[in-house]
Order: structure tokens, then sequence, then C-alpha cells
């Protein structure tokens, strides 16, 4: 095997590892938007425009890019059950890499 290939095996192992934290991100925190949808009125607004899905999807795209805002009670109770500081730089970098 070249290095190349060794390099690609790498890149696609550690692309699997990035995909799978979002999945558990995007799982917890669509967990904590269902329970927030009908018992915080904060969340109110969301709740009637869209699922906790959507929400989380939104929130996920937007936490990567560093356009959506991290204080919001959801993405603290994600960031607490998957184990990362409630940090923009420490959510990212769970979103990105393994």
């Amino acid at each position: 095997m070249g290095i190349d290939t060794e390099r690609q095996k790498v890149a696609d192992l550690l692309n699997a590892a990035a995909q799978a934290n979002k999945k558990r991100f995007r799982s917890e925190l669509v967990i904590a938007y269902r329970e927030l949808f009908s018992t915080d009125p904060d969340y109110a607004f969301a709740a009637a425009r869209m699922t906790p899905e959507a929400l989380a999807e939104k929130m996920i795209a937007g936490l990567v890019d560093g356009s959506a805002n991290h204080d919001g009670s959801g993405i603290k109770r994600a960031c607490k059950a998957v184990g990362i500081k409630h940090t923009r730089t420490a959510i990212r970098a769970y979103l990105a890499e393994a």
C-alpha cells in the first residue's frame, strides 16, 4: 500500500468518527429540545415553527460554521450529555473531529 492509500484510510476513519460525534450530539440535542419545547416558555416560538429534529439540524449547522449562539439550554444539555465543555471551541472541535 502506498502512502496516499494510508492517508486516505486515516482520513476516512477520522471522517467516520466526526460523523459519529455529530450523530450523538444531534441525538442529545433532539432529546433536550423535545423536553424544552414542552416545558420552557423560551422555546415556544421555535416549537410553533419547527420540530426538535429540524431545530437540532439547524443549530448544528450553525455551530459548525460559527453562526449559531451556543448559550441556549438545549446546547448546554447536549454538551453535558456528550461530556464536552460548553464553549464554542469545544463544541466545534467535537463536531469536526474524532
